[in-house]
């Protein structure tokens, strides 16, 4: 062979070798994960109705004018690149933050279509500014994670993806009757974000003239994205836009595990926690029993204000950390953090208030414990005041919602179902409590855990998110908001005590662990197993009488806690007898305990893959709702004023249930009387009549007649009466529930006709 061909044998050698190493990089790489998420995500979209030019303009729309831009910000405001997933999750959550503050004054000067001009601007001067450039690389090796990360997170996403399908699209479907019954507050949001697509401010489209005290911005930017994709705002509320919303979240919260423990696994056990772990239940036959006060599936879905806040929450808390640990941090990252801030403090009420509780928490232990001022909490915490004090004058209009302090109200709901009566008693209520209480506390077991570990609260990250979690739990616990709302602070704070959860699981576990330490770690997570199932078996049947209820859930709860009490001694005893067991009992204790968690945590995750039923088949929306209202849509102006005689969903005889939304939702216009349960002046009528939100009478009288003469007592005077006093100049007619008189035919002109509904012109 001659030194030519040997030559030429080496180099196709080496680069063989590099196309092996460049395809074995690839594979390990995250690349493969998000590449089988997004497959399954258009896999499950067509399914459930989208077609796939719809979700290719969405995608396109999220990666290059959302992620994109938002990853190089981000990159440029930290100083460099982290890991890609990271840099893409808090880049989506910064972009939709812009998005937002960018739309506001685009709407307002009537520019709406200038939504896309913030990416292109961004994407041009990272392109053609040389300082700029090096932020399109990544960190390289640096920024590699795990194979076993990367699919670990594709899996939670792939998870949410599949829970969204079978816990809310299958029954929320795109075309009728499938979306004949949603859940009561879809409309709403859909109402809303029709306002918001066409009005900045905002007001209530649902009653005219009524201020909008809520927080908006998730609507704001939903109708941004559907200015600039094209995309029906009902396509983006029921189905893609929060999809990538989610993704970011579940990626920001495993790297908040990843900077508190500095490993990998805690961010998937921490996820894992907050999505599948379920408070352990002594009653089979009450499996609503504390379930679904850590976080329910449906949750995102129901309320994209909470979702969309929980996003922007989880990178304001992933920057926050950064910052506290480096005192000295540039001005990149507090830009970073007051653009965040701002985009927050109109997505959610219930994140900044705890956000601000973080930060006192962290100021109050640095300053007892260390004599010292701790500067970058000082910092974030007043500006996190000013955007509370922003927030509660400019958004929410200085009112409290129908907040009262009311202690463990939470609990009613679940005694109600726990005893299957409206009027639960005190001492159920109570076993309820305190069932729900200690389950709390074995989801949450690690934060005890922290107790044998004091020095790992000492960290000024734990110490934000421990006040977090508490003082949300807290809220949700002592607070009370119409319609449950006060499970709001608990679902936004229950991510951050499982965080905190984990972190204390990994103080008690030893540096070295051996196979003896892991047999003893199953053995007591397999004795938590046989005691709650023992106990659940032992306390099987059918649901008890009403008198009997109290016996049959004290009962076990006491078994269960004694028993629990019995290892925890037991388990001290032999600490001090045997010194080598002493550093190993906290972790065994702990997985006895989460052992109870196990069997309810394993029945929630059955229900989610096979789906929640809609138990409620009440049609709210009727025939023709969508296609009447889209034609008035596109045949009227924005400022255009309807007037419709549909407006309680179910009437009693002197009860009006006034959640009726669909008119303003599907019509994208201010209607003039329609439903008033969500109004800011509602809680305030509710107390003066003492009645629930939702049959608090009009308090308008006035206007409520004049609506009404026009359709059941139409006459040239009570028509002209409604356009000249209130401008009103469309009816949208139910004829199914509340047909109109026929002389309106001769007073207003028939223009549409859809199914149940007809749109006349006045």
């Amino acid at each position: 062979m001659t030194p030519v061909q040997t030559a030429r044998d080496a180099t196709g050698q080496v680069r063989r070798a590099r196309s092996r190493l460049s395809v074995r990089e690839a594979l390990s790489s995250g690349w493969p994960p998000a590449g089988s998420v997004l497959a399954l995500t258009v896999a499950v979209l067509h399914h459930y109705g989208v077609d796939h030019r719809q979700t290719a303009v969405f995608g396109v729309f999220s990666v290059l004018a959302v992620t994109l831009p938002g990853t190089l910000l981000v990159r440029a405001l930290r100083g460099g690149a982290r890991h890609l997933a990271e840099d893409a999750a808090a880049g989506t959550a910064l972009g939709h933050a812009i998005t937002v503050l960018g739309y506001l004054p685009e709407r307002w000067a009537g520019l709406p279509l200038l939504v896309p001009a913030w990416p292109i601007a961004t994407i041009i001067a990272f392109v053609a500014i040389p300082a700029l450039r090096p932020y399109w690389r990544g960190a390289g090796r640096a920024g590699r994670v795990p194979a076993a990360f990367s699919w670990g997170l594709a899996a939670f996403v792939a998870l949410a993806v599949m829970a969204s399908g079978t816990s809310f699209f299958r029954d929320h479907r795109l075309a009728w009757p499938g979306y004949a019954a949603p859940y009561i507050d879809m409309p709403f949001h859909l109402g809303l974000l029709g306002e918001l697509k066409h009005h900045v401010p905002p007001a209530s489209p649902f009653v005219l003239g009524e201020p909008l005290h809520y927080h908006w911005f998730v609507y704001a930017d939903m109708a941004a994205t559907s200015w600039a994709t094209g995309i029906e705002p009902e396509v983006l509320l029921y189905r893609l836009y929060l999809l990538p919303v989610l993704a970011a979240s579940i990626v920001l919260t495993a790297m908040i595990a990843r900077r508190l423990t500095g490993g990998w696994w805690p961010g998937l056990a921490a996820l894992g926690l907050a999505v599948f772990a379920r408070c352990p239940s002594p009653c089979p036959w009450a499996p609503g029993l504390g379930a679904d006060i850590v976080l329910r599936d449906e949750v995102p879905w129901w309320s994209p204000t909470q979702a969309f806040g929980a996003m922007l929450f989880a990178a304001l808390v992933l920057l926050l950390i950064d910052l506290l640990r480096r005192p000295r941090a540039a001005r990149g990252p507090w830009v970073l953090f007051a653009v965040l801030l701002a985009a927050t403090l109109g997505s959610k009420s219930v994140f900044l208030p705890i956000l601000l509780s973080g930060l006192l928490c962290v100021l109050a232990v640095t300053a007892l414990v260390r004599r010292r001022l701790h500067r970058t909490a000082a910092v974030a915490a007043v500006m996190v005041t000013t955007a509370v004090l922003f927030a509660q004058i400019a958004i929410f209009g200085g009112t409290s919602d129908g907040l009262v302090v009311h202690p463990l109200s939470i609990f009613g709901t679940v005694a109600a179902d726990v005893g299957a009566t409206t009027g639960p008693s005190f001492s159920l209520k109570l076993a309820v409590v305190l069932i729900c209480v200690f389950g709390l506390g074995c989801v949450w077991v690690g934060l005890i855990m922290l107790a044998f570990r004091p020095a790992a609260v000492l960290d000024a990250p734990v110490l934000l998110l421990l006040g977090v979690g508490v003082s949300g739990a807290a809220a949700g616990l002592i607070l009370r908001f119409p319609g449950s709302s006060q499970r709001q602070f608990l679902y936004g704070a229950a991510p951050y005590l499982c965080l905190v959860a984990v972190h204390g699981l990994v103080a008690v576990l030893p540096p070295r662990e051996d196979a003896r330490f892991r047999r003893a770690l199953l053995a007591a997570m397999g004795g938590g197993v046989a005691l709650i199932l023992t106990i659940r078996w032992l306390n099987d049947g059918p649901r008890p009488a009403a008198g009997v209820t109290v016996q049959r859930v004290v009962g076990p709860f006491l078994v269960l806690v004694c028993a629990v009490a019995v290892l925890l001694a037991a388990l001290a005893v032999a600490g001090r007898r045997r010194l080598a067991l002493r550093p190993a009992s906290p972790a065994i204790a702990a997985a006895f305990v989460m052992g109870l968690v196990l069997p309810t945590t394993a029945a929630h995750v059955r229900d989610a893959w096979r789906g929640v039923v809609q138990t409620s088949p009440t049609t709210v929306i009727t025939p023709g709702t969508i296609a009447a209202g889209r034609w008035l849509r596109d045949h009227s102006r924005p400022g255009d004023v309807v007037a419709t005689n549909s407006i309680c969903t179910t009437s009693h005889p002197g009860r009006c249930d006034a959640q009726h939304f669909s008119v303003a939702a599907y019509t994208e216009r201010r209607v003039l009387v329609e439903g008033w349960s969500y109004e800011a002046r509602t809680p305030e009528e509710a107390a003066k009549t003492h009645v629930e939100d939702a049959a608090v009478p009009f308090w308008d009288r006035g206007r409520l007649a004049d609506n009404d003469a026009a359709f059941h007592r139409p006459s040239p005077v009570t028509v002209r009466w409604l356009r000249d006093r209130y401008g009103v100049r469309w009816l949208f007619v139910d004829r199914r529930h509340d047909g109109p008189a026929p002389a309106l035919a001769h007073l207003a002109r028939l223009r549409f006709t859809a199914g149940d509904w007809s749109v006349y012109e006045i």
